[in-house]
């Protein structure tokens, strides 16, 4: 959907220029539509711009927030996004926080919400200058947490904001993020952002880009946890190391070590194959032999549906450790959270549609 490095939708916070400058600009750089919220006094106002791959309806329109409906005509997807700029108060900060819930309690699309949040999310997105309020912390935290929103994480320079002063005089943060609802974060899995060079402003602007093309790597060699829960897995490994070889001893534990490698593969695939095609494929035989019986008891039924039923959880139960080993989470105990929740956690990578910030 991009061309030419082109967005396909672009948000510029806190812009200045009245609605003559900012129509000109647009038309200049190719997009097709745009809204605005027009400055008050001293504060800015802010701009929303979008090419014609995307239909957008602005359903909020303030000073501190654009929140709109978008559709992507290629993959005919519908989401929600809230384009923030936080205001550098205290208590407006509170107010928007507020307006955020509001928004996440009524909001039932899959729904992206970034932008300058003027606000740090833990005392190490801060350089120099006074801590941050532990109070303003928690308090950001609990609006993230109770809206059920993930950080996206980013690529690129860590502080997105500078106050271009000197010395001791001088502060870096980062305030300029972008979080998803589960919903969202399932939708465009391989989303990333990234963060760009500041040019002409003390922002650094966001590109998200819900479709990257990924980079062709090999993958690397990973002993599957759930592996072990299998006993062939034991006779496997002790096959590979039984293979003596006449070079030197640091030779012969490469070649086995790599022979262990490849034989565990050769077995995972013969054995246990595409874990979510086995499991879909099992719900589908359950859900069959569940309609049999509905017509009369039959012992065989029974059995089979008993069969299954411990096939599927020893599946569940391998899926999960699979996704949990991916997902970064170390503070969790095995049942804790099911596949599901390791999944959404793996998935901070990855290019349709850009956004920029």
């Amino acid at each position: 959907m991009v061309r030419k490095n082109r967005p396909s939708i672009l948000f510029l916070m806190e812009t200045k220029n009245n609605k003559v400058k900012m129509e000109t600009i647009r038309v200049k750089l190719g997009f097709d539509s745009g809204v605005y919220v027009y400055p008050e006094g001293l504060s800015g106002g802010l701009a929303l711009w979008w090419m014609k791959e995307v239909e957008i309806d602005v359903d909020i329109a303030s000073k501190n927030f654009i929140h709109a409906v978008i559709s992507e005509k290629a993959s005919s997807s519908v989401w929600a996004a809230t384009f923030i700029y936080g205001c550098p108060t205290r208590s407006g900060r509170v107010q928007v926080w507020d307006s955020i819930r509001e928004i996440a309690y009524s909001e039932r699309l899959p729904w992206l919400c970034m932008g300058d949040f003027n606000q740090v999310l833990s005392v190490e997105d801060k350089l120099g200058g006074v801590s941050p309020s532990q109070n303003l912390l928690s308090a950001f935290h609990e609006m993230i947490s109770s809206c059920g929103l993930v950080d996206l994480e980013f690529k690129g320079p860590k502080f997105t904001w500078r106050n271009n002063r000197r010395d001791d005089a001088f502060i870096m943060e980062r305030i300029d993020m972008a979080f998803a609802n589960a919903d969202w974060r399932e939708m465009h899995e391989h989303a990333m952002v990234l963060v760009e060079a500041a040019i002409g402003s003390d922002h650094n602007p966001l590109i998200l880009n819900t479709t990257p093309t990924p980079n062709k790597v090999g993958k690397p060699f990973k002993f599957e946890s759930f592996w072990v829960t299998d006993e062939e897995c034991k006779r496997v490994v002790s096959d590979s190391w039984k293979h003596d070889n006449e070079r030197s001893k640091m030779f012969a534990v490469c070649k086995k070590l790599r022979g262990c490698k490849d034989n565990l593969k050769a077995w995972s695939r013969g054995k246990f194959g595409n874990l979510r095609l086995k499991i879909a494929t099992i719900k589908e035989q359950l859900l069959d032999i569940q309609k049999r019986l509905e017509q009369g008891f039959n012992l065989d039924c029974e059995a089979k549906e008993k069969r299954l039923l411990s096939e599927l959880e020893d599946l569940w139960q391998k899926d999960a450790m699979f996704w949990h080993q991916r997902s970064r989470i170390k503070w969790l105990q095995m049942g804790d959270k099911n596949s599901h929740f390791f999944h959404l956690s793996t998935i901070q990578r990855g290019n349709g549609i850009r956004l920029s910030v």
